[in-house]
């Protein structure tokens, strides 16, 4: 993947044109069995995950990276799945399913390779869950089918930080990526979807391209690229929340429910 260039720009805001409805897809981890507990909601399984895939491809979307947004012309039903933290079920369980499908993901990871698992989850009383190693990112890198992003070197709350923090979190993740992998790391996902003016800020003079929120920002994809929404399935989603979360009528739906529940707040 080559940095941006003025050809890859212009590519990109075609596309982005084109395909404002573009859904975005958010995961977390991908196991084999949900167990009760704190944080259930960001496991996914390998057998539901596998049945949306298939679900996606029947109804004719075709999976993209950023990457591929800025270096041709989108399908026609583009669709972008992204998983956040860089877990090791990600390689044991989601590599699988996108060769399977022919397929492709973007993975957020951390900057800082020391952290082990998901120690920002231990005060929630969540299980331990390991990270990927470097050989495990550098196979899915050299797969074709995943692209990866930056989640800050540590996974702060990056709201809670100063600016000289937030700038090491931000700036010291896409360059420790960037060394890693030996291409340009072009979106950024706030760790737990926090973040404000002065943090999108940074992630915009870091050089990202997009800044990856959660399930809010603008409803049309481009119309704030530092604030990209994303939707969130359902642990036990099924063909009926597949359908209605990537229709092109979804959009409007939050639109028309954040306008009633703000109208009855006043």
């Amino acid at each position: 993947m080559e940095k941006p260039t003025v050809q890859g720009n212009v590519i990109f805001q075609a596309n982005v044109a084109r395909h404002q409805g573009l859904p975005i897809l958010m995961f977390h981890r991908v196991v084999e069995k949900i167990e009760p507990g704190p944080l259930y909601d960001i496991n996914y399984t390998r057998e539901n995950l596998d049945k949306l895939m298939a679900f996606l491809k029947g109804r004719g979307f075709e999976t993209v990276t950023f990457g591929d947004l800025l270096s041709r012309p989108a399908p026609a039903k583009p669709i972008v799945l992204t998983f956040d933290d860089g877990y090791e079920d990600n390689y044991l369980n989601l590599l699988p399913l996108l060769k399977k499908h022919g397929m492709k993901a973007v993975i957020y990871l951390l900057g800082d390779r020391s952290v082990p698992s998901n120690v920002w989850d231990e005060d929630k009383g969540a299980p331990k869950a390991p990270l990927m190693g470097r050989e495990q990112i550098l196979e899915m890198a050299q797969s074709g089918l995943v692209e990866f992003g930056a989640h800050s070197m540590t996974h702060s709350k990056l709201t809670q930080l100063d600016p000289a923090a937030v700038e090491r979190e931000v700036k010291g993740c896409k360059t420790s990526l960037e060394g890693l992998l030996g291409e340009p790391v072009l979106s950024f996902a706030y760790p737990f979807g926090f973040f404000n003016e002065a943090v999108k800020k940074a992630v915009a003079e870091a050089g990202f391209l997009l800044g990856i929120a959660v399930e809010w920002g603008p409803d049309g994809f481009g119309r704030d690229l530092m604030e990209t929404r994303r939707v969130c399935l359902s642990p036990d989603a099924g063909p009926l929340e597949f359908a209605w979360k990537t229709s092109p009528f979804y959009p409007a739906f939050r639109r028309l429910r954040r306008r009633l529940f703000s109208r009855k707040k006043t």
